[in-house]
């Protein structure tokens, strides 16, 4: 039942957004689904023909491993802007250049197997996998 939440719990109020959806007033295409098992979240549109579910954990780890590339991408970005403008001394500039080589390197191993992960489910629908090393 797409653009709609359902739910099996009764602790619903009226000024709920859940309340507010069944009964046509609100409509964001939010569809939430609770049973004694687990909380289902829909975000699916009406034209999606394919949806994987992955348990909320994976998602979080992976938002949490772009959190994490893109920080390190800003803060090497930041060490190259200094190198540039001479702010840094000459005789540090090629330690720093081993550690954000470290740093950049470690992340994309990390990223690559994320996205590893994500192509093995991504493999299994019309989409296929993404991206290649």
């Amino acid at each position: 039942m797409p653009n709609s939440i359902r739910t099996t719990s009764n602790t619903q109020t009226n000024s709920t957004p859940a309340h507010q959806a069944l009964n046509g007033s609100h409509d964001d295409g939010l569809s939430i689904v609770l049973n004694k098992k687990c909380k289902v979240i829909d975000l699916t549109n009406p034209n999606d023909d394919e949806v994987i579910l992955i348990p909320s954990r994976m998602l979080s780890d992976i938002a949490c491993d772009i959190d994490g590339a893109a920080t390190a991408l800003y803060d090497v970005g930041q060490l190259l802007a200094l190198m540039h403008y001479d702010k840094i001394e000459a005789h540090t500039i090629p330690a720093l250049e081993h550690l954000a080589h470290d740093a950049t390197d470690t992340w994309a191993s990390l990223l690559y197997e994320q996205l590893e992960s994500i192509n093995d489910t991504l493999a299994m629908t019309g989409y296929g996998k993404e991206g290649s090393q």
